[in-house]
């Protein structure tokens, strides 16, 4: 069971027996009404319990619940008529509340869950993607290769270049001998600095090679206003998460002019020597080239934390092809898609309608459903996934962090501040939600919620405001 997930009742607040006979006849009719969903059993149904098995508190606590939401999705008007949802809990498999969930909705950065669940099966939190320096094809000649590393740092690739430097001269222009004492006394002193030899020149030749993604294309469904700034073309080497058309040739570029920088300051008070690095476009490495430096990494684990918390559209998107790498295929679009899918399917996800052609959720084309969402979720937790485990802890929580830092702020949700872990969608005209509500039993109810916002009138906040109405209403805080 994973650690410290609440997944399971833990506090038995006491209810009046009468209370408690009318709460717990209205779940066991609604458990009866509401059966658990096709996808509730990952892995089978092993260890799912009956309704009438919960703990009395929770099984009030579900009844509320189960009364109280239809009532308040039906008298939140910024809904609108476009919407979807589903409310569960983990434990029995129940649909708690739900509403048209299997139906194929626009779940914008929700759909990032899918692709987070496929890299942590795939990737786990420990993959690290090397950026290496390898020979060219003429000795004065290096290659950078770009490793689909979505956390790469200006100083991580300044240390890979120095690492490049010293290499290079240990193997092209070795210091000289220090002269012995000896020696110094034989020099002729009346020799002028004009008369000695004049130094050499190392001109070293930077390429990239970022050929590990193929060459980019805009996604099915992104319009041409979305690059780069909302997504930019996804390519396997960046540094800082830098925002251009071209994020490969700026690392590459950086690299070079730090390449050039360390040359001259570990040849410094030579007299024999000039070196310097320039860059000078792509090429793909040479089959027979070797390793002459390398910077092991940073972690798949802090490219899911910050896609998750901030809901990085290219972290995601790099991620997308990493998962398809990693499973023995391309990084091409259609390899994302087939791999994604596939894992999905592997853990029992319904995915029927369902389109994922992209891995940020951007593309107007993605569709995705709330039992799907939920059935992500609820894998997540499961006791026989414990590679999944990690997902809840990177979700943003409600009034605190990340994406639902300010969300979760006024009437009536307040309440449910830093009781909802969430992972958010946002485009012009869709809304989405899901994640996990704590609910006052201690207990864990997985949810997703998604709008497509069908009229100009109604503001994207009004439409925030009113999702939340649902995880709220299952932490059972109001």
């Amino acid at each position: 069971m994973p650690p410290n997930c609440g997944y399971r009742h833990r506090v038995t607040p006491t209810l009046p027996r009468s209370r408690f006979l009318v709460l717990a006849a209205a779940v066991v009719l609604t458990a009866t009404a509401l059966a658990p969903t096709a996808a509730s059993g990952v892995g089978g149904r092993a260890g799912i319990v009956a309704p009438t098995a919960l703990p009395p508190a929770s099984l009030a606590a579900q009844a509320r619940m189960a009364a109280l939401l239809p009532q308040r999705v039906a008298a939140a008007k910024a809904l609108g008529p476009a919407r979807t949802g589903l409310v569960e809990d983990l434990e029995t498999g129940v649909a708690i509340w739900r509403l048209g969930t299997s139906t194929p909705m626009r779940g914008a950065s929700t759909t990032k869950l899918a692709t987070a669940i496929t890299a942590l099966r795939l990737l786990g939190t420990t993959t690290r993607f090397p950026t290496r320096v390898v020979t060219g094809r003429t000795p004065t000649e290096v290659v950078l290769v770009g490793g689909g590393d979505p956390s790469l740092t200006s100083g991580q690739l300044s240390s890979l270049a120095r690492a490049t430097a010293v290499a290079v001269l240990a193997s092209l222009a070795p210091a000289p001998a220090a002269p012995s004492s000896r020696t110094s006394v034989d020099v002729d002193p009346h020799l002028t600095p004009t008369m000695r030899p004049a130094p050499r020149t190392l001109s070293i030749t930077v390429r990239l090679d970022d050929t590990l993604y193929p060459a980019p294309t805009a996604a099915t469904g992104w319009t041409s206003s979305y690059q780069p700034y909302v997504v930019r073309p996804v390519r396997p080497l960046v540094r800082d998460h830098r925002v251009s058309s071209d994020v490969a040739k700026d690392a590459a570029s950086y690299f070079s002019s730090r390449v050039s920088a360390e040359l001259a300051a570990l040849t410094a008070g030579r007299t024999d020597i000039v070196a310097t690095a320039a860059y000078a476009g792509r090429l793909a490495r040479p089959a027979a080239s070797t390793e002459i430096a390398r910077f092991a990494g940073n972690t798949s684990r802090t490219a899911l934390a910050r896609m998750l918390l901030i809901s990085d559209n290219d972290i995601a998107e790099m991620l997308f092809r990493d998962n398809a790498i990693a499973a023995g295929r391309s990084g091409s679009w259609a390899d994302a898609t087939k791999t994604e899918l596939e894992e999905l399917q592997k853990l029992g996800v319904p995915t029927a309608g369902w389109a994922l052609l992209d891995g940020s959720g951007v593309s107007r084309s993605d569709r995705v459903s709330a039992a799907g969402l939920v059935a992500i979720l609820r894998a997540a937790l499961a006791p026989e996934h414990p590679e999944l485990w990690p997902l809840k802890a990177m979700l943003p929580v409600a009034g605190a962090s990340g994406t639902l830092q300010h969300r979760f702020t006024g009437a009536p949700t307040r309440c449910a501040a830093r009781k909802v872990f969430a992972k958010t969608g946002t485009l012009f005209d869709t809304i989405g939600l899901a994640g996990y509500s704590l609910g006052r039993d201690n207990r864990l109810r997985a949810f997703a919620v998604l709008v497509h916002k069908t009229s100009a009138k109604v503001s994207q906040a009004a439409v925030r405001q009113a999702v939340e109405v649902v995880p709220a209403t299952a932490t059972g805080c109001y």
